[in-house]
């Protein structure tokens, strides 16, 4: 299972809402994220590269760079270490910090519910643009 492909089936739920913004309640924040936002995500989604425009493509190494200097596994859990102003500084909007981190906070309950472990070793294997295998019993593919 890829870790990027589940985030981004997440938010494809999340944008099904099909209203012009989207409120949701995290951490106690009633947070509006944009419908266009969530549009520019999921036009990168599992997208293939070569069919990426010039921006799409810069907005997904935006996002890639991000992640992988600010998403840390911590006793087994995926930790964003990012805040909205981090986002910001990429040219990324803020928005992303909750939509990613709630989909982080969904992916960690799937990682406890699946029992899989050693989440951190699987993670330093892989990488965002390949993907990761999660599950303790599959063969490590490179």
């Amino acid at each position: 299972m890829k870790v990027i492909m589940c985030l981004f089936c997440i938010i494809f739920l999340v944008a099904c809402n099909g209203k012009k913004t989207m409120t949701r309640d995290a951490d106690g924040i009633n947070e509006t994220i944009p419908k266009d936002t969530i549009t520019e995500l999921l036009s990168i989604a599992g997208v293939p590269d070569s069919v990426l425009t010039t921006k799409q493509l810069e907005t997904k190494k935006k996002i890639n760079v991000l992640l992988e200097e600010r998403l840390k596994v911590i006793d087994n859990h995926f930790v964003l270490q990012a805040e909205p102003h981090d986002f910001e500084e990429a040219g990324l909007s803020k928005y992303y910090h909750q939509i990613l981190k709630k989909s982080f906070e969904e992916l960690n309950h799937l990682v406890d519910s699946l029992g899989i472990q050693d989440l951190e070793e699987k993670y330093k294997n892989g990488s965002l643009e390949d993907g990761f295998t999660l599950y303790s019993n599959e063969n490590e593919v490179k």
